[in-house]
This record gives structure tokens, sequence and C-alpha cells, in this order.
């Protein structure tokens, strides 16, 4: 299934009963942002997930800023919103990068019928559709995984392969080169890293660019088998992995505890 969806296109089904909803608004700098906007207006029928507390596991000494909830915890937060394997569902935010993170959880657990809304819910108020502050409640479910875990990269298999695969960072290109570092203690980036910014898959307006656009961007990443994704905590890779996926790409790995996580080991880092 492709990873993203056009409000054009979804729109005959937004009046049905076919679509779960899920609204992953978020912003790192006001942590509240994501539930108080949600609790104020959301699609309808839609329910909430917050990066930190939904789509992140606790943090510890190790395993990054946001790490990957544990597959119990994330099964039995599918299974409180009611989710079935079956459900279409239709993640959005503002943008892109939250609702990245969390199809990327959907799709680790083996969830097939999951897609990101382009241009998030501003593409959604565009076309005039029910919006409400109604919060609605589904009977919980018995959700059954088929977790994917080739999807990802522990610390330690990343360390075992830096230098025999691609390992691409999604941050900004003056975080990579340790020009400045706003969140984690070390500035710089992981060693043999190669440096694609998540936001040039994007258009500003919260689209993935289009496919020729896309390839021009990946060239060099195409080719190679089973490339490594990371970012600052996990969260914008993603975006880089879906854009990789519409375009076939799918056999593309995440480090989910990302830079955050490589820093917190006390590892080297390049500063050049």
């Amino acid at each position: 299934m492709f990873p993203t969806i056009q409000m054009a296109d979804l729109q005959q089904l937004v009046r049905t009963d076919q679509i779960r909803w899920f609204d992953c608004r978020y912003d790192l700098q006001q942590p509240e942002y994501g539930r108080n906007a949600f609790l104020e207006q959301h699609v309808e029928g839609a329910q909430h997930l917050d990066l930190t507390t939904d789509l992140s596991g606790p943090i510890d000494e190790v395993g990054g800023r946001h790490p990957l909830p544990s597959k119990e915890a994330w099964q039995h937060t599918l299974e409180q919103h009611g989710v079935t394997p079956e459900d279409f569902v239709v993640l959005y935010d503002d943008g892109f990068p939250y609702a990245a993170r969390a199809w990327w959880l959907f799709k680790w657990i083996g969830h097939e019928r999951v897609v990101v809304l382009e241009g998030g819910f501003s593409s959604y108020l565009a076309f005039d559709h029910p919006v409400t502050d109604d919060v609605p409640t589904y009977e919980p479910s018995q959700y059954t995984p088929r977790f994917q875990d080739e999807m990802l990269v522990s610390f330690e298999e990343l360390k075992d392969q830096l230098t025999e695969t691609m390992v691409i960072d999604s941050r900004a290109p003056d975080r990579y080169r340790g020009e400045i570092e706003p969140l984690d203690h070390v500035a710089g980036h992981i060693p043999g890293a190669v440096n694609c910014f998540f936001e040039q898959a994007l258009s500003p307006d919260g689209r993935l660019r289009d496919a020729e656009d896309l390839k021009e961007l990946y060239a060099d990443i195409l080719p190679v088998k089973a490339p490594i994704l990371y970012c600052g905590s996990g969260v914008t890779a993603c975006v880089n992995v879906i854009a990789l996926h519409s375009l076939g790409k799918t056999d593309v790995r995440l480090y989910a505890g990302s830079y955050s996580d490589w820093v917190s080991r006390g590892e080297d880092v390049s500063r050049s």
C-alpha cells in the first residue's frame, strides 16, 4: 500500500466508518500543544496519539530522547483504541513528521492498511469536512501483532555495520556538520554517515515531493541494499523512510535511538 494519501483521493471515504483517524499533532517546544489542539478541534471520529506517551517509551540512560515503546506497550495502545488489523488507518499532524513516526510504528507491528495524510490537518480543513471537539470512544480490541523487526537496527547492529552499509543522517545540515546542537550534549554525527535532510523530501505545505524529485534526492541511496536511517531521536528520519517507501525502496532500516542514543553511550562522533 502506498504510504501516503491526498485528501482529494480520500474525501469519498470521509463520511463513512471505513476510516480510523488518528491525530498525531505535537510540538517539541510545547509538549502539551498536540493534546490541547486535539481537544479543541479534530477530525470527526479521530483519536489522539501523543509522541511522548503513545509513540515513545520511557526515557532511560540510553535509548535516546524518544525511544520506541515496547512491543507490549504499542500493542496495548492499539487495543485500547480499538484498532484491528483490518482497519484502514489515516494519520495526520500539522505537517508530516509525527504522523510519519506513527506510520512507522503501525508498519512495525504489521499493520498493512495505514497511510499519512499529505498536507496534514490543514488539508482536511480545506475540504470543509466535519470537525469536532467530541472525543470518541471505541470498544477495546484484541490485536494480533506481526512485528517486522527487519525494519529496525539496534545500537549494537549499527556499530557492527558502520563500514558495511550506508548510514543516513536525516537532520539539518548544520547539525550534521556539528556547527550547532540544540538538543544533545555532543555535536556532530555518527562516523561515516551521509546527510539527507528530511525536509528536502517535503513541499512547503507538508506533502511529499513528486516522484521525480524524490528519485533525484535519493539517487545515491536507492541502489544501496538495506541502508540505515537515523535523526536526532528516531522521529524525523521516518519522513525519509516513508519517502523511500513511496519509491518502492522498502528495505530501509531505522536506528530508532538515533543520534541521541549514540552519544548517550559515549561513542566517538565526527565533528567534520
